[in-house]
């Protein structure tokens, strides 16, 4: 802080006389000589916090409630500087409650105009004096102003995408995969007509074990901001097993008056289950047949074997018998 006024030079040596004088009076008690030193101490500072001084501080500036369809594309200051004048002891004060408070000043204020905001002077300065004391003076301020540019934007809510590979490892199959959160809020630019998408940035995942939960980061998409660059991502698998089954061999698409007989009369078929539900995969839940159309009017000697219907909960299923001898007998009216 800088004085303004007289100097203190003459206000300095009165308090070194005094000084001397109490030193030799009271030399022989020293206790009383540190009281008497302390008042004297007292009444010079409160003299000095009454004088006029002038000093600068800095104040944080926070732009708040900007609306989520303006994207800022150049950013206002965050410390704005201020000269001020005043008592000393008001500077003080304004200083300690400078350094503890925050310029907020809502988005609503600036005036807007083809992606050129700005917050004037004079409000600058209102808003400033608010945090000080009525006597203090503020004599200028640096930046004057507060401004920044911008554009307009869009909001899109994007669900989370996988469309990386997935390799089974120890007989583990891809169940599903589910992210946390499901879909994240994109801000796109008004003018972008692109089409965008929230895709995980996985090229790969091994499956080693029933469940899989990593934290993996979103693709990044040219002038896109989204919500949050990393997600959660839960991979379920199964545990697959493979069983052999002998399923009844049966016909489709004969008439009414045609039957067939097959040699084996039994396919057997292989297939993936959950080790989970081994014992409730049966024969009944397949169906492998002769279809009538492959063999009607052929001269040859053996019918393929075509599998009918399966379960859901089955993978890799595969027909060991694939050809069968076969007749086809009419039925007696």
């Amino acid at each position: 802080m800088r004085e303004q006024g007289r100097p203190k030079s003459r206000f300095a040596e009165f308090l070194k006389k005094i000084g001397d004088a109490l030193l030799k009076l009271f030399r022989g008690d020293f206790s009383v000589f540190l009281l008497f030193l302390g008042i004297t101490l007292f009444f010079w500072w409160s003299q000095t916090m009454n004088q006029n001084y002038e000093t600068q501080m800095k104040i944080p500036v926070l732009v708040a409630d900007v609306p989520d369809a303006v994207r800022m594309t150049s950013v206002p200051v965050r410390q704005i500087t201020v000269s001020l004048s005043g008592k000393g002891s008001l500077l003080k004060k304004s200083g300690r409650r400078g350094s503890r408070q925050v310029l907020r000043v809502s988005n609503s204020a600036f005036t807007m105009s083809h992606g050129h905001a700005s917050y004037a002077t004079s409000h600058l300065r209102d808003s400033i004096a608010a945090m000080l004391p009525p006597s203090v003076t503020i004599h200028s301020i640096s930046p004057d102003s507060l401004v920044y540019q911008y554009t307009m934007q869009r909001i899109l809510k994007l669900p989370v995408e996988f469309e990386g590979t997935t390799e089974s490892q120890e007989q583990f199959f891809l169940e599903r995969i589910e992210f946390s959160p499901d879909s994240v809020v994109a801000k796109i630019l008004l003018a972008d007509t692109a089409v965008h998408r929230a895709v995980a940035d996985v090229a790969q995942i091994a499956l080693t074990s029933d469940t899989i939960i990593r934290t993996v980061a979103l693709k990044a998409e040219k002038d896109v901001i989204f919500s949050q660059d990393e997600v959660n991502m839960t991979v379920l698998s199964q545990q697959y097993t493979e069983k052999s089954l002998e399923v009844p061999i049966t016909g489709v698409n004969f008439p009414e008056y045609v039957s067939l007989k097959s040699f084996p009369a039994r396919a057997v078929l292989t297939v993936w289950v959950k080790m989970s539900e081994y014992d409730r995969v049966t024969a009944a839940d397949f169906q492998v047949v002769v279809d009538y159309n492959d063999i009607a009017g052929s001269d040859a000697s053996k019918a393929l074997l075509r599998i009918y219907s399966q379960p859901a909960n089955v993978r890799n299923v595969r027909l060991q018998t694939r050809t069968v001898d076969y007749l086809m007998e009419r039925t007696a009216y």
